[in-house]
């Protein structure tokens, strides 16, 4: 079984990829686009989005590109994320811990209901143990919108699942939006509030495919329940010479007004078959529950629980986490996060770990 230490390593020393906060979501607002331009969150604010990180932050600043300082055309928007982390990985013996986890910058531009969207940074390569960046470019794709309708052509994550900022979350690492899982993409996404889909045909990127080897297809769509709650659908399939992976799972999102809590909850079936052979098929599980609370002064909480089964045929191929994230938004630019997380290979009888991390995080 593989330590929490050997985890710790492989997946969050590479670049962290920055996506949306979905805790705003029906506590603060709708959509992800009721703050992104994307259709599926993260990366560039529109002017609602500026506002509500001013708003939620413990000390007002202007929200906008380098404070103001420097202002865009209007038909150019630029943004970008800074992020660093250090703290202590426990895989049974405590060890300091430390790494950059992203430089990135984003850029969109056009008129009429075109953009051209382009994330370009430094990142970290999973392969061959080199620990130099490298400059390159995570999404980058043509893009039409008209009104609730979007379409998008390029490199870009298929969109899939509650789409959490955190890629450790275990719906994310071992389910279908893992670190690094962007491919060649065409997606047809329809976004309005009672309800949103999202379908994606997709081929592997043949020049960075440490992730996604395969060609398929994601669908995920999710409708409101009222106010206050929403459920979603989602499936994926991914072919390549190796093997061939299919997911299938649900989502579900609760605000609860009194307490001010959103739980967000997601649960995935995957099956794996293995070409070569006799074409082994193995079954795994992955969940995971978030709880978040807002609280004064810029702080958000969040503590979230999740498991994973690699193999429902072999007995003790799972782990159990415990994650507990405190948020400050100091202001509108700077965020500072403690992240930690226990995590329990089978039951507690396995190899056990856990990891403490102050991150800080500033948006250009």
């Amino acid at each position: 079984m593989r330590t929490l230490l050997f985890v710790v390593v492989a997946v969050i020393a590479a670049t962290r990829i920055a996506r949306a906060y979905p805790q705003y979501q029906l506590s603060r607002d709708v959509t992800c686009t009721g703050c992104h331009l994307s259709p599926s969150g993260g990366g560039l604010l529109d002017e609602n989005g500026l506002a509500v990180a001013d708003s939620t932050a413990w000390r007002p600043a202007a929200p906008e590109f380098l404070h103001g300082a420097v202002e865009p055309p209007g038909w150019l928007t630029l943004g970008g994320d800074v992020r660093a982390a250090a703290g202590v990985v426990d895989s049974g013996v405590f060890a300091p811990a430390g790494y950059p986890m992203q430089g990135e910058v984003y850029a969109s531009a056009g008129k009429h209901g075109f953009t051209v969207n382009v994330t370009g940074g430094l990142r970290r390569p999973l392969e061959g143990g080199n620990a130099l960046h490298v400059l390159w470019s995570r999404e980058h794709y043509v893009m039409y919108q008209r009104d609730a309708v979007f379409v998008r052509a390029g490199r870009f994550m298929p969109v899939f699942g509650l789409r959490l900022a955190e890629h450790i979350a275990y719906t994310q690492r071992y389910g279908g939006q893992p670190l690094y899982g962007e491919a060649y993409g065409l997606a047809a996404e329809y976004v309005t509030k009672p309800f949103e889909i999202h379908a994606t045909g997709f081929v592997h990127d043949p020049f960075s495919t440490e992730v996604e080897h395969g060609d398929g297809g994601a669908l995920y769509a999710e409708a409101r329940l009222g106010e206050h709650a929403a459920v979603g659908v989602e499936g994926k399939y991914s072919s390549s010479d190796d093997q061939h992976l299919t997911y299938g799972g649900v989502t579900g999102k609760v605000h609860l007004p009194g307490p001010d809590i959103l739980l967000q909850a997601e649960g995935e079936v995957i099956r794996r078959k293995i070409v070569a052979g006799a074409g082994d098929i193995s079954i795994q599980l992955a969940g995971y529950l978030l709880a978040t609370h807002p609280l004064p002064s810029g702080l958000l909480l969040d503590v979230g629980v999740g498991h994973y089964t690699q193999d429902t045929r072999t007995a003790g191929l799972y782990r159990d986490c415990v994650d507990a994230n405190l948020h400050w938004f100091q202001t509108s630019h700077l965020e500072w996060l403690v992240t930690t997380r226990l995590e329990l290979l089978n039951k507690g009888s396995g190899t056990n770990g856990g990891y403490a991390l102050l991150q800080i995080h500033y948006r250009l």
